[in-house]
This record gives structure tokens, sequence and C-alpha cells, in this order.
């Protein structure tokens, strides 16, 4: 082999492993976040819920006071906005979503998740007090046509119905507010969770 292909293939070498370090670091920050979705409509007020005890009338969840960042409230607040979710929807069910948010392009890339489709990538905005996204699926999407037979639809069907989800997060607290909506923009469902910033592989190592 000559000198000048050598030096050729070292090159190339060289671009390659550039190459793949910059494919791993274009992603600014990763969160992990875990909460709840909630769906379906409550008792009417008054009535009796399903262990027998009155149900307690609508609270609005957005009326409780947002902690601030070190103020040690913040954890009281989840619980009150908690509560006061619980009362506006008729379940709850475990949520998770882990993103990876790209600052040159306003990426947000779904790495795992059980209330949006892994894999997919959407448009973020971001605000010096949130990051706001907005998934809406496409009609010959094959991830968001394979989610739809996700736990998240059998768990609550009226969600075949989604239109899109919105969310934003707040980037002081970390709290997650969403909701999932219908065609003609009508409240499927919401979303409440707590993201924890990650570094690159912080999270749990593969099983196989």
């Amino acid at each position: 082999m000559s000198g000048r292909s050598l030096v050729g293939s070292a090159c190339a070498v060289a671009l390659g492993v550039f190459a793949l370090h910059a494919q791993a670091q274009i992603f600014h920050l990763y969160l992990q976040c875990e909460g709840f979705v909630f769906a379906g409509a409550p008792p009417p007020s008054g009535t009796k819920g399903d262990l027998g005890a009155p149900v307690k009338p609508e609270a609005d969840p957005n009326a409780v006071v947002v902690a601030s960042k070190n103020d040690g409230s913040e954890d009281e607040n989840s619980k009150v906005r908690f509560d006061a979710l619980s009362r506006r929807t008729a379940k709850s069910g475990g949520a998770h979503l882990e993103l990876a948010l790209r600052d040159n392009n306003m990426t947000a890339f779904v790495q795992r998740s059980n209330v949006l489709p892994t894999g997919e990538r959407m448009r973020y905005t971001a605000t010096q007090t949130h990051y706001a996204a907005t998934y809406a699926p496409g009609p010959s999407n094959r991830p968001s046509a394979d989610w739809r037979g996700s736990w998240l639809f059998s768990w609550h069907p009226p969600f075949q119905k989604l239109a899109a989800t919105r969310f934003s997060i707040d980037r002081q607290t970390g709290r997650l507010e969403g909701e999932i909506v219908g065609p003609a923009g009508e409240a499927l469902g919401l979303m409440d969770m707590q993201c924890v910033p990650k570094k690159e592989g912080e999270g749990p190592a593969p099983r196989f």
C-alpha cells in the first residue's frame, strides 16, 4: 500500500471516529420524567366513588402555587396537585418519559416512554422559564401506528382519538404538565410528572 493510501485510510478512520463522537454529543440535555397520566371524567360531585366515599367538588390544579426551586415546598405542592388532578379525572396510571433535547435545531427525541412513542422526534420551544413541545402523530407514521397498540390505549380506549399531546416542563422545578387532546381540541387526559436532568450513560444499563 502506498504512503498516500495509508494517509488516506488514516484520515478516513479519524473522520469516522470524529463523526461517531459528534453524533454521541448532539444532545445537550437528557431528562428523565416520572409521574402519572390521568383520564376519564370523575363521578358527579356529591356522589359516592368506588370505595363508597363522597367525592369532593372538582378543584382546579392550575390554582396550586408552584414551588420555588429550593423552598422545600415542592413535594407538598406536588401532592396537592396530584390530589386535584385525581378529583378531575376518573383514574390514574404510572407514566414515564425520557427525553433528549438538542439545542442547535430545537429537537426533542423520545428515548423511552409509555405515554409517547419511543424513537419519535418533535420540535420544542425554549423560553426563560419552560421547555414546551407538541407531539402530533402522522397518519402514515409506522412507529405511531405500532404505538397505538401500547398500554396507554388499552388502559383508556378513548385515547384512540388522540390528535396531539402537548406538554411543558418548568426549567426551575422540573415539573412536567401536559394534556392529551382529541381532534376537536377536547381534553382526553392529563399528564403530571417530575423531571430530573441526567447525563448520557447515567440511565439503567440495557438488560440484553
